[in-house]
């Protein structure tokens, strides 16, 4: 389907005949980006304790309490990196032509239904934010694929989900999330082994678990970008529309393609993913002011009654710089191998009259992302409110049901170290493994983004932190035979 991204839902049903592709996208990746849809999260203020050892304490609790129900999972697979120019072939204008850069990535993107087989807490609030954006609990205890928690137990002959964290270790791939560290520990406590009782254990855990290291999107748009906003849905829309300037300029940029799946696959789901770049600012407007709250933020506590814009595609809009190119009105359906630069170029002659915005690039970032906001402002984050109509002609937000499912929020978080990949990283050869040296980002890697905090937390070993015993039996199963 044309402009739309491929996520292969995981369920029970079709595990055991998908887990080879699963493995295979995971081995020959670049990079891994995840991302957890959890049933809750518990009291948010013990969440952000000022002490960070208090911090992880409760967050070790949560994990063991609640539970992962949705896995997400994109492997970018980078298939080229083009620097070449294209002439029209006469000897009169030797310089004249298109200049390509661009890193080329094949994108798998998998949503994996996960149910906890011991019993596990749901926090009302985050059962109804779930249901509101599209997922389906009646697929989750029908056919959500059963695991345990902690360490392994006696080997059963069915696969197991555990598998699959089990082979991101196993091949050593530098892994992507946003605003992580609970995704982190959930990962631990409910696919690998039984979480460690010190912070600095579990840091020193993850530095060998990780050697090619762990990004998070949330620290680098915070510390590195200086965002006007940080939540995850703004900053891939925001990412796309620099991505596609930076293609027409001849800069580096990212070109993105599927696996050719055929349409009308009962597994596949099928999301649009371009909508920023065919959003006209004249055409499409609301009539509504944009909500500062909202847009700044993530969130109104006014919800759905607020009397302004909670339209994503129109608060990026007015938060690009003066100078940006307005990028609407666009009636062109290229196919999704196209990357957004060359989408954009179909209706370049177009826009090229129009250049209104906001001069908002400096300013202070300040939203947290959704996972971990107060009760009473978690429904609405990361929303826009646009009202499409899907097949069987039931009106739907396709923002609310793309925008919060694990599988598109990891192809999202993936997208945006992609493109900062494109400004910042140095990789010249596809093959090589996307280390921190290699790709430039020494400063980067392994630090995680703390809510509240001036400062990340550090993935490393430590003078007085060793790595726990239960890692260490764990790691060495998974990779005995991986020299």
């Amino acid at each position: 389907m044309k402009n739309c991204l491929p996520i292969i839902e995981v369920t029970e049903d079709n595990f055991k005949k998908i887990l080879p592709t699963i493995k295979a996208a995971i081995k020959d990746a670049s990079f891994l980006a995840i991302d957890c849809e959890l049933t809750g999260l518990g009291d948010r203020k013990k969440l952000n304790y000022p002490e960070i050892d208090f911090r992880y304490k409760y967050s070790t609790e949560i994990a063991r309490s609640y539970a992962v129900i949705s896995l997400g999972l994109s492997c970018f697979t980078c298939k080229s990196i083009s620097d070449v120019k294209v002439t029209d072939g006469t000897e009169d204008s030797p310089d004249d032509g298109e200049h390509i850069r661009s890193y080329d990535y094949l994108v798998q993107t998998f949503d994996i239904i996960t149910l906890c087989a011991e019993d596990f807490c749901v926090e009302v609030n985050s059962h109804k934010f779930l249901l509101s954006h599209g997922f389906d609990f009646n697929k989750l205890y029908s056919k959500g694929i059963l695991y345990h928690k902690g360490c392994d137990r006696q080997k059963d002959t069915s696969p197991d989900v555990r598998e699959v964290f089990s082979s991101v270790l196993e091949h050593r791939k530098p892994v992507v999330i946003h605003n992580g560290l609970v995704d982190l520990i959930f990962l631990y406590q409910s696919f690998y082994a039984d979480l460690p009782k010190k912070a600095d254990t579990f840091a020193a855990d993850l530095s060998e678990m990780f050697p090619c290291g762990v990004y998070d999107t949330k620290y680098i748009s915070e510390f590195h970008q200086s965002m006007p906003a940080t939540y995850l849905e703004y900053l891939y829309k925001k990412m796309q529309l620099r991505n596609a300037r930076r293609g027409n300029a001849g800069d580096w940029h990212v070109r993105i393609q599927f696996p050719p799946y055929p349409p009308g696959l009962s597994n596949i789901d099928w999301h649009p993913y371009l909508q920023i770049l065919l959003y006209d600012t004249e055409t499409d407007d609301d009539g509504l002011a944009v909500c500062e709250n909202f847009a700044f933020h993530g969130w109104c506590s006014k919800y759905d009654k607020c009397e302004n814009s909670h339209n994503i595609n129109k608060i990026v809009k007015s938060l690009q710089p003066v100078g940006a190119k307005k990028r609407g009105n666009s009636k062109y359906s290229g196919p999704v191998c196209e990357s957004v630069a060359q989408i954009l170029k179909h209706v370049k002659k177009e826009e090229e009259h129009s250049n209104h915005s906001s001069d908002m690039e400096n300013a202070e970032p300040l939203e947290k992302k959704a996972k971990i906001l107060p009760d009473k402002k978690i429904e609405v984050a990361s929303s826009n409110g646009v009202q499409t109509v899907n097949e069987t002609g039931k009106a739907q937000d396709m923002q609310y049901a793309a925008g919060h499912r694990a599988g598109f929020d990891a192809f999202m978080t993936g997208f945006l170290f992609a493109e900062y990949i494109t400004e910042h990283g140095k990789p010249k050869e596809k093959d090589i493994p996307f280390s921190p040296e290699i790709l430039g980002l020494s400063e980067e890697v392994n630090k995680i983004y703390l809510m509240g905090k001036n400062f990340p937390f550090l993935i490393r070993t430590g003078t007085y932190a060793s790595t726990s015993q239960n890692h260490q039996k764990k790691i060495s199963i998974i990779r005995k035979d991986v020299t």
